[in-house]
């Protein structure tokens, strides 16, 4: 049977709507600003802003493309339970795992610049509430039910290696920053590794919100404690503030920290995937037990060696190598 190709094939969609989306926008700001003097720092800084952004460039390209395929949203979402064991371990890895994304970003930092903090002091004045829906809850439901929802599901037949790695790749390109490239490549790789043995999206929207949701409340407490030197920055991009020096002292800590916790993360992960291989297998003898008229399982992970590179993903990497070199050139 042929391959389809859809995964890869809406990455494509939803990346050229995405550049599509933003040289419009700066476009459109800048006729503005020449018109009306209209602010547009003003706009992008607003978080009711960013909420729309994901929503637009997420939520509205994977609702017009299962439209048009006429494709139902739902069988690649996995829907397992988790259960109280998973979740335990998958909050602790949330927080665990931190001190390691923050050397990897700030170790980025040192080559080159997260656009992402020039928004942030807008984000510290609103509601705490608010903010934490703008960065946290937003990002985490939006970007899990594209990559470790449907794109991930239309990699079946591939190993989970080549899943996640695909997966990741995909997930660092969308953010379309250099800067944010590496931790989230990471972590696009463990989510999707969470949500195959778990079968289950909410694997990676929870640790996704507790990623997003610390740093905005350490931003907090930072912008609180009273350092008006970096009051526009969260944790990570801190690391991007300082001084060249300070900056890699930062870095050597937070990668002391995430070495002196990696025993306890190899642990846990030791331990997460033996209780899914157990979980999964008791759920899957109980599932050989039903009636042969019972619905299957809707998310049923491969293990095929099929292929992650095709056209597609070609198209995808050489557009995002050409957006970021025009970026720079500009």
């Amino acid at each position: 049977m042929r391959k389809d190709n859809a995964g890869s094939k809406f990455m494509l969609v939803m990346l050229v709507w995405n550049i599509i989306f933003i040289l419009s926008l700066i476009v459109s700001l800048e006729v503005l600003q020449e018109i009306s003097g209209f602010d547009s720092g003003v706009l992008l800084s607003s978080p009711w802003f960013q909420i729309f952004y994901q929503l637009t460039v997420f939520m509205l390209p994977l609702a017009i493309w299962t439209l048009i395929r006429r494709e139902p949203l739902k069988p690649s979402l996995p829907a397992q339970k988790l259960g109280s064991k998973n979740i335990i371990i998958i909050v602790a890895l949330g927080f665990l795992l931190q001190p390691m994304m923050m050397m990897i970003s700030g170790i980025s930092a040192l080559f080159f610049n997260n656009d992402v903090a020039a928004i942030m002091y807008t984000f510290q004045q609103q509601p705490f509430l608010l903010t934490l829906i703008t960065v946290a809850v937003t990002p985490a439901v939006c970007e899990e039910l594209v990559f470790r929802g449907y794109i991930q599901s239309k990699y079946r037949e591939c190993t989970i290696r080549k899943a996640a790695l695909i997966n990741g790749l995909f997930f660092a390109i969308m953010h379309l920053n250099l800067q944010q490239f590496a931790y989230t490549f990471v972590l696009g790789i463990i989510f999707a590794y969470m949500v195959h043995h778990t079968r289950s999206i909410w694997a990676a929207i929870i640790p996704h919100f507790i990623v997003n949701a610390t740093q905005a409340t350490m931003a907090r407490l930072v912008l609180a404690a009273g350092t008006p030197q970096y009051p526009d920055l969260a944790a990570e991009e801190l690391l991007a503030a300082l001084p060249v020096s300070q900056e890699a002292l930062a870095i050597i800590v937070m990668g002391i920290i995430a070495l002196f916790l990696s025993p306890v993360i190899v642990i846990l992960f030791m331990e997460f995937f033996k209780h899914n291989r157990e979980r999964n297998a008791e759920m899957d003898y109980e599932a050989s037990l039903l009636p042969t008229d019972q619905p299957t399982p809707t998310y049923v992970p491969g293990r095929e060696q099929a292929s992650i590179i095709d056209p597609y993903t070609i198209a995808v990497i050489a557009l995002f190598i050409l957006f970021i070199a025009l970026t720079i050139a500009s």
